[in-house]
């Protein structure tokens, strides 16, 4: 009965979400941006910064557009969790049909059908994306440290020197910056820039 229920509540989410397909979208592009958010707090956190503290209303709606990783972070989450829901669908047919060849066997085809696994695929989803976002954050925060991107020249309003940083990244109202020489992050507010001019090693003929 159980599972037949659960059947009926999948169906009828199916169902809203035929008739309402701005609703899906909106969902998607939501979720999308959780993730953009969620790599730039793991991101920033390698630096001793808490993006969330500098954080507008308007980051958390753009968070996807700022790192384009995440749709290719949300793609590929979205196929392991379908192949987990296939790879499911079929393992359940399968024990259905044979019967269980033992006592572990036996109480491994109740689990796989009763409810608790149908949660296996969201449980993949959020596994493979927190796995995605912390390694793809440990690799740029190591390429950052390593020198690796590209420099900029940052000319502040004050009148002081340019200062020679590398950029980790932006929000509404900030810009976070990385200095290899004193191994810091510097977070600048956005009034308070009057030029980047960004370091190119590429020649340009006239």
């Amino acid at each position: 009965m159980m599972e037949s229920e659960t059947t009926a509540k999948s169906r009828s989410l199916r169902a809203v979400l035929i008739r309402h397909p701005a609703l899906g979208l909106t969902l998607a592009y939501l979720l999308v941006s959780l993730l953009g958010l969620s790599f730039e707090w793991a991101l920033f956190r390698h630096f001793d910064v808490n993006f969330f503290y500098f954080a507008e209303v308007t980051d958390f709606l753009m968070g996807a557009f700022r790192e384009p990783i995440t749709f290719l972070l949300s793609a590929t989450a979205l196929l392991v969790g379908w192949f987990t829901y296939v790879w499911n669908r079929a393992e359940r047919a399968w024990l259905g049909k044979k019967p269980p060849g033992g006592r572990f066997l036996e109480a491994y085809r109740r689990f796989a059908k009763s409810r608790y696994n149908r949660l296996t695929p969201a449980l993949f989803f959020v596994g493979y994306s927190i796995m995605f976002i912390w390694l793809y954050a440990e690799h740029r925060a190591e390429a950052l440290r390593a020198d690796d991107t590209a420099r900029m020249m940052v000319r502040l309003t004050d009148g002081s020197e340019p200062l020679r940083l590398q950029l980790l990244g932006t929000s509404s109202r900030f810009v976070f910056f990385y200095s290899a020489r004193r191994s810091q992050a510097i977070i600048v507010p956005l009034e308070n820039i009057a030029s980047i001019t960004v370091e190119t090693s590429v020649a340009i003929d006239d």
